[in-house]
Order: C-alpha cells, then structure tokens, then sequence
C-alpha cells in the first residue's frame, strides 16, 4: 500500500469511527416535569401554573391569552408584555420582596409549536433551574 492510498485510507476509516459517548443534537427531547423543587400544578393552551417550593416559596402563573403575555408570583404581577404580533419567547423580572427580599432575578423562556402549542418551559431564579418542562 503507498503512503497516499495509506492516508486516504486512514482519512475514511477516521470517518467512520463514532464516538458511542457523544451527545447528538438531533436526539429528541424526554418528555415530563423536571425539578426537584417544583411541579406542575396546572396547564392549558398558554397558560402555566408552577408551585416553587425552593429556593422561594411561591406560585408562578404564566399567562398567554388575549394578546396579553403576563407573570404573576404569589398574586403579584411581576411582567407584562402585549404580544399582537408575536409572542415573546423569554421574560426576565425580579421578584417581589414578599417572596424574596433579596429581590433576586429571574428568567422564564418558552419553546413553541407552530399551533402555539407550549413545547417548552423553563424558570430560572438567580441563574438557577428550578422547573423544565418539556411537552
């Protein structure tokens, strides 16, 4: 075998090795609830309602409907957005002082169907996930 056929040769073989420990992006999504602190309470066409158990304590309310996309935690209105055209797919609000007086950040994101269907929905406080959920 010459030095050319040899490499050409290696070069194939190099590209049929798969790496058996290798993550694929294209590697559907398992469905159900994730959080160890927090769970689904309930939900429709555009709406959520998660109960945080840690690190607050507190009702997260995601509504949808109307055109009009709001949060509410613990019956405060912590973000609000009139969506005519599009829905937003991510909202960052703080948290009120009578959930949390650190008033600490926090971050919820939605993936959608083409139906508008929630395929999606994540919560995060301070850079932490507390809730993923994938429909």
């Amino acid at each position: 075998m010459s030095h050319t056929s040899l490499r050409d040769f290696l070069g194939q073989a190099n590209r049929l090795i798969i790496n058996p420990y290798s993550v694929t992006a294209a590697a559907p999504l398992e469905k159900g609830y994730f959080g160890d602190h927090s769970r689904r309470k309930d939900g429709a066409f555009l709406y959520r309602v998660v109960e945080i158990r840690h690190p607050i304590a507190a009702e997260f309310v995601y509504s949808g409907w109307w055109f009009r996309q709001t949060i509410d935690i613990s019956g405060e209105r912590v973000w609000g957005q009139i969506s005519w055209l599009d829905l937003k797919k991510e909202a960052e609000f703080t948290l009120p002082e009578s959930v949390d007086p650190a008033r600490r950040p926090g971050r919820m994101e939605i993936d959608f169907t083409r139906g508008l269907r929630i395929r999606r929905f994540r919560i995060w406080i301070a850079d932490e996930l507390i809730y993923d959920e994938v429909a």
